[in-house]
This record gives C-alpha cells, structure tokens and sequence, in this order.
C-alpha cells in the first residue's frame, strides 16, 4: 500500500493534512486502524523500502494479499511491442479476471529489454509492475437491485392466496392513497429522556392502529383502487451497527435481524388484510435515509411473497422519486431529504408526460416528521406528510418537539382530484410500570 501511504505523506508534508487526518483517510480506504503515529511511523520505513526496492528491482517477484480483500504484487510481464498497455490487459497478464477485479494503481519499471523470440521475432518488453486490484468491482444500483431480487425469487415462495371475486359496490372512480409508514421500527426512547417512550412494541401497536382506521375508512370511501407506498424510514436504522444509511448512530430496542423480521411480518399481513377491501393495491417503493437498504429489501420480499397476485401489483421502478396517475391526477413522492428545491423544479421535467395529461398534482414527502404544505405553486402542491414515531433523545436534545405524531391517509377522485385528507393521531406514551415485591 505505498502509494497511498506516499500521497497521504506528501499532503501531510504539504500542510493539507495532518498525520491523524492521513490516518482517517488511510483507514477508510484499506480498513485498517492505524493511529497517526502509526502511518508516520510507516511512511519513515517506506523511504528505506522504496530506496532498497530502486537498488533491488531485479530480485524479487511478490504477491501480498491483505484482510480488506485487496492484493499488492510486482510480477515480470510481457507485451507485444503494439499492445497496449490497459488495466484489463495487466490484470489478463497477472491472471486475473477484469470482469471481478479493478486496479486501484500500477506502475511501469523503466527497466525494458527487447529481445527476438519465435519464427516471426516477435519484439517483446520486460515491464514489472506494483498494482492493487480491488477484490470486487463496485456494482451500479441496476446490477445490485437485479441481485437482490433473483436472490429472494430463490429464497421466497409465492403465497398461494384464493382467488377472489371482484367486489361490487366500489367506485372505480376513487383512489385510496396509504403514504408510507415513516414508522422508524426499532427506535428506542425513554420518558425519562424525552417525556414519551417509543420502542418496536409501541411501533407495532401504531402500525396496527393505521390499518385498522384505512379499514374504518374504506367502509365509507369505498375505493375500487388503492396506493400503497412502503419505505420512508420504516425502519429506523440499516446496519448490524445500529447506524442510518449514512452511517450516523441510532438508539434501537432491537437487533437488526429482529428488526427486519418483525418488518416483513408487519407487512404481510397488512397486505393480506388490505387485499380483502379493494378490487387493485398498486405497491410502490419510497426510501427513506434511514433504512434506505433495509426497505428495498423489505419491498424485494414482500414483491415475492404477493408474485403473481391479481390484485397486489408491485411496481419494478426502484427510483427515489415516483409518479403514479389516476384520471387527471399525477400523485409524485420522493422521501424529501436532499435539494428539495430542485425536485420540485424537476417534477415537470422528469414526468413531462405524466404532467401534460394530468390537472391535479401533488408532490408527497416524508422526512421531517410533520404535516406541513410546503409550496402550492406552478401547478404543483408539494406537502410533507406526518410521522407516527415517537420522539428520541437526539431530536429532544435538538429541540425537534412539538409537532404531532400522526399519520396521513388521502381520497383521490379521477376527476376532480384530491377530496379528502384523514388524520390518524397518536398521543405521547408513557409506560407504567409495577413495582415488584
């Protein structure tokens, strides 16, 4: 690894860097955990290497392969006089396949020897090279997803559910829109830091709650159709650490494997429930910054469980921001964390189709946990939408209190838009506890 150790020792001489900073740098890159001192200690040694390895090049061919997968090695490889010399040709010469590995850095000796060899004289050069492939090349989002979801189609069998007449007494002129659960499952809180409690047990009796109130509200709407969007922080964190997506650390009740368990359970019954109440439930995919791995997973899975359904149709568009139509509506969402002015101004850009046909047009967020219509204007209403978690003592100490704990349920209608907005609000919980004897 000289050669990060080399530019990192430059910058530190240079003043950008300081040995502690080099050392973080160092660290995230090779996964080590070398202090300052260390990685100075090393770049010291690194000049006597590099000096006996200028005296030396003749002598020695190595291959070192290191914990983080990478591999550093100096071999004698040849080229043909007019071959060119490209990372996919070094690694064919080294023996390794370009479709699996990637060269993070290589150099060509100065040391060339042109000799004639075979019938035709071939003109070959003697070229040593240091590089350090990557064990793995870093898949797209398209490729990784595509895995995910062959992976699950193996792992999870299709439920076998009866097949069921189509309900009458239900406009195919309405649309019942379930927003994503910004449940924020394994959240921990304690009253005593926060005035409320919060953990998966409260989750679940909230989530629980909100299907049971699309039930109550169904009977009266009697929507032939429905929207069902999963992701927007569902869960709170993403990592066998605990930590968001970002990395940032959470305060959970539960294990991670738990965690998305209990998840998976959640949402299959909710679907199998909902599915007796509506004729079609379009399913679309919303992630959130907290479990943004962790929902697509979710989605992945439940998509399998319901494959093949006639009235669960899960959408195979895995992109932050959505668009769904019905009539002369055009209903966006996009979990709402990053350049929010510019996913407004990019709505009509992105869905110009979408938008040419439709009259009614809503921008849906999640993120800030409260209700709040941010902007009504140029023929889009951008609104966020509530949050059913409880309060945690990092958004306590922040000051982030206040703002009701609730989730949002809407009736859309094909002509005439949206008509009809539901609260489903949740009061602060304090556990009781016994004393024990």
């Amino acid at each position: 690894m000289y050669e990060l150790i080399k530019e990192l020792g430059e910058k530190v001489k240079s003043g950008t860097l300081t040995w502690e900073q080099a050392a973080k740098s160092f660290n995230n890159q090779t996964n080590l955990n070398l202090t300052g001192n260390a990685l100075r200690k090393r770049h010291s040694n690194l000049k006597e290497d590099t000096a006996t390895m200028q005296n030396e090049v003749t002598k020695e061919e190595y291959e070192m392969h290191f914990a983080n997968g990478s591999v550093e090695l100096q071999k004698e490889i040849w080229f043909d006089e007019n071959e060119k010399k490209t990372p996919e040709s070094v690694l064919k010469k080294f023996g390794y396949d370009h479709k699996e590995w990637t060269l993070q850095s290589w150099r060509f000796g100065k040391w060339e020897v042109a000799i004639k060899d075979e019938e035709q004289n071939r003109v070959c050069t003697t070229i040593r090279a240091v590089i350090k492939p990557l064990l793995k090349t870093e898949l797209r989002r398209e490729e990784y997803m595509a895995i995910i979801k062959e992976e699950m189609s193996k792992a999870i069998k299709p439920i076998k559910l009866l097949s069921k007449p189509k309900q009458k007494g239900l406009d195919e002129d309405k649309l019942f829109e379930i927003p994503a659960i910004e449940l924020h499952l394994g959240k921990l809180a304690w009253a005593g830091d926060t005035g409320q409690d919060y953990d998966q047990h409260i989750a679940q009796d909230r989530f629980y709650k909100i299907i049971q109130e699309i039930k109550y509200k169904q009977d009266i709407e009697k929507c032939s159709r429905a929207v069902l969007y999963i992701g927007n922080d569902f869960f709170n964190s993403d990592t066998v650490n605990n930590t968001t997506t970002a990395g940032t650390s959470q305060q959970n009740d539960v294990r991670w494997k738990k965690m998305f368990n209990v998840g998976l359970k959640l949402y299959k019954e909710a679907i199998k429930t909902l599915r007796e109440q509506f004729n079609n439930i379009d399913v679309k995919l919303v992630q959130g910054n907290h479990g943004n791995m962790a929902e697509f997973y979710l989605y992945s899975a439940l998509q399998q469980y319901f494959d093949n359904d006639k009235i669960i149709n899960f959408s195979n568009d895995y992109k932050e921001t959505q668009c769904y139509t019905f009539g002369k509506c055009a209903i966006f969402t996009n979990h709402g964390d990053p350049n929010l002015k510019r996913l407004m101004k990019s709505i009509s850009t992105e869905f110009n189709e979408e938008w040419g046909k439709s009259t009614f047009r809503e921008l849906h967020l999640g993120h800030l946990h409260k209700e709040m219509v941010v902007d009504d204007d140029s023929g889009l209403i951008t609104r966020r939408v509530g949050s059913p978690s409880g309060t945690d003592a990092w958004h306590y100490h922040e000051r982030f209190v206040g703002a009701t704990q609730k989730h949002e349920l809407f009736i859309w209608h094909k002509e005439y838009g949206m008509t009809t907005q539901y609260n489903i609000n949740f009061e602060s919980k304090k556990k009781v506890l016994t004393k024990e004897m």
